[in-house]
């Protein structure tokens, strides 16, 4: 199958930022409304310990999260903090400081320019005596270098020969340093009714998808939502292989645009163990006899995650020849 007008481009980082916001966002709210009362189990005063959560993007408006921790028969996820204050420092210096909205999820400061590589150490209390604190840097982007596909045949899993979209995205790993990624697609389809987007689920037979470490002894084929670590990669220009349903091997109509956009996330190391060990305790409440699994937090004092992300994309698109 032979598709009109295909062109693939890189996108700006202030689109990339925009377009990553979208799937924070549902991060975020997975965070505020049951993360704290997930972690108030360990509590033995059954909560109201300082909870904050802040993902730190380059291109994106910076925010932080702040509340108290619940006992978990509350039927609140989390207390609000009438009178939290929050100091920021970014590379050591302090460069705000302000009286956290209540009525706010989220505190917002657009005026904070978040860049890779800088460090932010972000610092809480109320008015209890209540002290946070957490430090994160923002990790560099890692440049997809080449984008490439081809239509295969291939088992499903039902073991039916089907089609597939194959697609190769290419990348050097920095050597030296450890590095935690994250690979998402998401698919805009255009046409004369507008714009419909929405998060492409891939098959990730790929190496370095698998589980290491016994973090997912007794869970057979746990999905860590596109997240890898670079132990297999190290240092190495790698060509990573996906596969995507049989539905992306078909044309587009002859008024669609489809743009298949891959976005390669670069975590900090606190955001990956936080996504990974979330992604594992979710898995367990379906199990009926489980050891109790600890969400990764990196705020002392207090319960919650301060991570970076800085994000990389490229991007397929499918024109068809009465697209205009």
């Amino acid at each position: 199958m032979v598709y009109p007008q295909i062109h693939m481009r890189n996108c700006t980082k202030s689109t990339m930022a925009k377009r990553l916001f979208y799937i924070l966002t549902m991060v975020l709210i997975l965070a505020t409304t049951s993360c704290e009362s997930d972690l108030s189990l360990k509590l033995k005063d059954g909560g109201g310990r300082l909870v904050m959560f802040s993902f730190l993007t380059p291109d994106s408006v910076f925010s932080v999260h702040l509340s108290r921790s619940v006992s978990h028969s509350s039927v609140d996820d989390f207390e609000r903090v009438y009178d939290g204050f929050i100091v920021v420092y970014q590379n050591g210096v302090r460069v705000d400081s302000f009286a956290y909205p209540f009525r706010d999820l989220w505190a917002k400061r657009p005026d904070i320019q978040i860049q890779e590589g800088d460090l932010f150490e972000l610092r809480a209390r109320d008015g209890r005596g209540n002290r946070v604190e957490g430090i994160t840097t923002i990790p560099q982007a890692i440049e997809i270098e080449d984008l490439k596909y081809e239509i295969i045949q291939s088992a499903d899993v039902d073991g039916a020969i089907r089609p597939f979209l194959l697609c190769t995205i290419i990348f050097t790993d920095p050597i030296h340093t450890k590095n935690f990624y994250q690979l998402i697609i998401t698919e805009t389809l255009s046409n004369g009714n507008g714009n419909t987007v929405q998060q492409v689920k891939y098959f990730k037979d790929d190496p370095v998808f698998y589980i290491r470490d016994q973090e997912g002894s007794l869970m057979g084929g746990i999905d860590f939502h596109g997240s890898f670590a670079d132990h297999l990669i190290n240092g190495t220009t790698y060509e990573l292989k996906v596969r995507l349903p049989e539905a992306y091997t078909k044309p587009v109509g002859a008024i669609e645009k489809r743009e298949l956009n891959f976005m390669l996330l670069s975590h900090s190391q606190d955001y990956f163990d936080y996504l990974r060990s979330r992604v594992v305790a979710e898995y367990n409440y379906d199990l009926p006899i489980v050891d109790p699994i600890k969400i990764h937090s990196n705020v002392d004092g207090g319960l919650g995650l301060v991570g970076g992300i800085s994000v990389a994309s490229s991007k397929l698109v499918f024109i068809g020849n009465g697209y205009e």
